[in-house]
């Protein structure tokens, strides 16, 4: 790769899970109501064709010479490496003790051990910032919409304390 071109092969990263997330939804969608397959249908859809212009566009650098399939800037700089599979990791954890923590109480522990493993130290931040964050997201999901998300000992002392 020449001096100054770019790693486009870093720029297929994310579209490449997007399809896959899209075959998901379209797999995920098929026992569903109709209702609920038109949407995973449209919305799948337009996923799609959205990594496919990304796909053109980074095809189309690469053939004009921009760049090559280098993946670069997922492992630099160096430095950031280990805070970038820490909230790997912490994403990884965040979706497997959500059904026994609850989306409220994974939902605060997640945010506060994102935010340390970001650098950040200022308590009212690590504090407040998790927490009203896990509030709005439960008034939405869980008291307002009444979503599917797991309920875990937060939800359980909610419901027991609010009518």
């Amino acid at each position: 790769m020449a001096k100054g071109s770019r790693a486009l092969g870093a720029d297929l990263v994310v579209p490449a899970l997007a399809a896959a997330f899209a075959l998901y939804f379209f797999v995920s969608t098929t026992d569903l109501v109709w209702e609920a397959k038109a949407n995973g249908v449209v919305i799948g859809t337009a996923l799609l064709v959205l990594v496919a212009l990304q796909v053109a566009r980074v095809a189309w650098q690469w053939r004009r010479g921009e760049g090559g399939m280098g993946f670069a800037p997922l492992v630099e700089p160096r430095e950031y490496l280990g805070r970038r599979l820490g909230l790997v990791a912490l994403t990884a954890a965040f979706i497997a003790l959500m059904p026994w923590l609850g989306l409220t109480l994974s939902l605060w522990l997640g945010m506060v051990a994102a935010l340390l493993i970001l650098g950040v130290r200022r308590r009212g931040v690590l504090i407040w910032l998790p927490l009203i964050t896990a509030a709005c997201i439960y008034t939405l999901f869980i008291a307002v919409l009444d979503t599917e998300f797991p309920h875990g000992p937060i939800e359980a002392a909610l419901a027991a304390l609010l009518p």
